[in-house]
C-alpha cells in the first residue's frame, strides 16, 4: 500500500498492529547512558550497520534498456556517434525486444557499426552505475532498529555486548515521529526490485530499507527510517523516557562506574529493571 502510495489505507492498518513496546539492545556504554538520561535514540548511517545487503535494491536492465532505445535522446546520441540514423522499425524493435541489447548489436553489425562491448560487459556498466546511484541514495538515509522481542538470545549476543548489556523497553505509540516512520521490516528470500530507474523514488528508497533477507527473521525487526529533507537531516530523535530496562545475563561485567551511572539514572526516572537469567532447563532466558 505505501509503495503506491496508498497511505489512506496503510497508515490505519499499522497503527491497528502498532506493537505496544519496542526493544533496543544495547552495550553499557557512556554514549547508552547519554542516550537514557537525554530521551532520544540514535539514527545510525546505512554504511554503519552490519548487513551489507542493506537497502539493496535491482532493477530490470532489459526494461531500462528497451525504454532508453525508444528514448529521442538515444535517437539523437546514435546519430551523433555513428552518422546514421535507426529507422523506426529498428526503434521499435528495441522498444519490445526480450533481449534488446543483443538485438541492437545486431543490428549495428548489419549497418557496419563496431561495438567496444559485449552484452556481459554492457550489463556490468550499467550495473555499476546502479550501484553508485543506490550508494548516494542512502546516505540520504538514517535508520534506528527495534525487535518486538527482550528474550532473543541471538540479539542478546550480537547488540548487548555478549550479554554483558541492556535492552530498554520504550511505548512510542504516542511518538508522533516514530508513529510516522516505524515500519515493520519484511524478510525476503530476494532483493526488492524495480523496472527502471526512474521508478526510484523516495517511496522505493523507504521500502528498500525495509526488507531484509529471511535469515534475520529471528530479530522480529521494526525500524525508523528517516530521510533527509532539505537541511532537516536529524542524527537524534527525541522519545519518552523508557519503560523498563533489562539486565544482560552478564551485567555484573561492566565497570561499577557505568553500573552506578544506570542504577541512579532508573531510580531517579521510576524506570523498573529486571535481570535476564537463564532457565534451568531449556535455552531460553527468563526475566528475573
Amino acid at each position: 500500500m505505501m509503495l503506491v502510495e496508498n497511505f489512506d489505507a496503510a497508515i490505519p492498518l499499522k497503527l491497528k498492529n502498532f506493537p505496544g513496546s519496542f526493544y533496543k539492545y544495547r552495550a553499557l556504554s557512556e554514549r547508552t547512558i547519554d542516550i537514557l538520561e537525554n530521551n532520544y535514540i540514535w539514527l545510525a548511517e546505512i554504511a554503519s550497520l552490519n548487513d551489507p545487503f542493506e537497502c539493496s535494491i535491482q532493477f530490470d536492465n532489459n526494461e531500462c534498456l528497451r525504454k532508453y532505445y525508444g528514448s529521442r535522446d538515444f535517437r539523437d546520441l546514435f546519430v551523433q556517434i555513428t552518422g546514421k540514423k535507426l529507422s523506426e522499425t529498428e526503434i521499435r524493435r528495441l522498444a519490445k525486444s526480450q533481449r534488446p541489447y543483443e538485438d541492437y548489436i545486431e543490428i549495428c553489425t548489419g549497418k557496419n557499426i563496431p561495438l567496444n562491448l559485449s552484452p556481459e560487459q554492457q550489463l556490468a556498466k550499467v550495473q555499476d552505475r546502479w550501484s553508485e546511484i543506490v550508494s548516494e541514495t542512502n546516505r540520504k538515509l538514517r535508520i534506528c532498529s527495534f525487535s518486538l522481542n527482550n528474550d532473543s538470545l541471538l540479539l542478546w549476543s550480537h547488540y548487548a555486548q555478549e550479554h554483558k548489556g541492556i535492552c530498554i523497553e520504550y511505548d512510542l505509540l504516542d511518538n508522533d515521529i516514530a508513529r510516522t516512520f516505524a515500519q515493520p521490516v519484511i524478510y525476503s528470500p530476494k532483493v526488492p526490485k524495480i523496472g527502471i530507474f526512474e521508478e526510484y523514488n523516495t517511496m522505493q528508497m523507504i521500502a528498500s530499507s525495509m526488507i531484509k533477507s529471511k535469515e534475520w527473521e529471528y530479530e522480529q525487526e521494526w525500524r525508523i527510517t528517516i530521510f533527509k529533507q532539505s537541511e532537516n537531516f536529524p542524527q537524534k530523535l527525541q522519545v519518552p523516557k523508557p519503560v523498563a530496562i533489562y539486565l544482560g545475563t552478564r551485567f555484573e561485567a561492566n565497570s561499577e562506574d557505568l553500573k552506578e551511572k544506570l542504577y541512579r539514572f532508573a531510580a531517579m526516572n521510576n524506570v523498573p529493571m529486571y535481570r535476564m537469567k537463564k532457565h534451568p532447563q531449556e535455552f531460553r532466558l527468563t526475566k528475573g
